[in-house]
């Protein structure tokens, strides 16, 4: 009796626990939202002890079990192969949501700017990318023209006298207002210090102060960017077919006790956070505020 007790624990026993062990492992799988590999090889393993259990008990056949067996193996390389090409999958839309958000944010960053031009030339913002390119393309504004530093002292009593019609105290170092008017005045004292200070009011073609700030430059160069052109800002970077940005406008928006012009330019991102996932909608700006504050900041 013994001896026949001991047969069949050794014939069964490793199935068992192999067939034990793919309940359990398919049970924790599930329980905490394993992948489909993990599940997958749980179920070979329960296939694989239940496939013993059978062999041992001569229910099924040696050829069976190894067609099953062979069967559940190009499962596995399949599921194997579908998981790694999921990763890649994965690793290529994080890489191309994070190039799409650098480049959003750059664009609308851009627009933002061209528009904040805009309104203090015009006093109010640009209704569109037409308007927008034109104003760009054409408009002049107004840059001052600095050289020089302000001196780091008082005034000369000499200097307060051809400034001022008082006797007021000179206790506080010279302002850049005071340097600017007594310049303006031709440097009345011939103040040395004042011999190469400037500070002008010169209209400049916008496009051409844009186009030459290092910043923006520096800024083309870190994204990998090409030698600027208007009409990009236009699109929404990345999406295929192009979609454009939309600008909203009112002029007369009465905000604070004062009237006051607003705007808001808006699209959905190309790609989304997640695989699947809604694109969002990003953008600048309110229509019923004085803030351009970005969707991002």
């Amino acid at each position: 009796m013994n001896n026949q007790f001991s047969v069949i624990i050794k014939r069964y026993l490793v199935a068992a626990i192999i067939a034990i062990l793919g309940i359990v492992m398919i049970v924790i799988g599930l329980q905490t939202e394993q992948d489909s590999l993990f599940l997958m090889s749980a179920v070979n393993l329960l296939i694989g002890g239940v496939l013993a259990l059978l062999f041992s008990a001569g229910i099924l056949g040696r050829n069976i079990v190894l067609g099953i067996g062979v069967i559940c193996i190009v499962a596995t390389l399949f599921m194997w192969n579908q998981s790694i090409k999921a990763v890649q999958n994965t690793i290529k839309h994080e890489k191309a949501y994070a190039k799409s958000e650098l480049l959003y944010q750059y664009t609308l960053t851009q627009i933002r700017d061209i528009q904040r031009a805009y309104r203090v030339k015009n006093g109010v913002y640009a209704p569109n990318f037409d308007a927008l390119k034109e104003f760009f393309e054409n408009d002049k504004v107004q840059k001052i023209e600095s050289v020089g530093s302000v001196p780091s002292r008082k005034l000369t009593t000499k200097e307060r006298d051809v400034l001022y019609d008082d006797k007021r105290a000179l206790d506080q170092n010279m302002t850049e207002q005071e340097a600017a008017k007594l310049v303006y005045m031709g440097n009345p004292t011939n103040s040395a210090d004042l011999a190469n200070f400037k500070r002008d009011t010169v209209m400049v073609n916008y496009k051409d102060e844009y186009l030459s700030s290092r910043t923006r430059q520096r800024l083309r160069e870190t994204l990998n960017l090409g030698a600027f052109d208007i009409n990009e800002l236009r699109y929404i970077p990345m999406t295929n077919p192009k979609e454009e940005w939309t600008i909203e406008t009112r002029d007369e928006v009465v905000y604070l006790a004062d009237t006051i012009p607003t705007v808001h330019v808006y699209g959905k991102q190309a790609i989304p956070r997640f695989e699947g996932g809604e694109r969002k909608i990003v953008g600048f700006g309110n229509l019923n505020t004085n803030s351009d504050k970005g969707t991002w900041e």
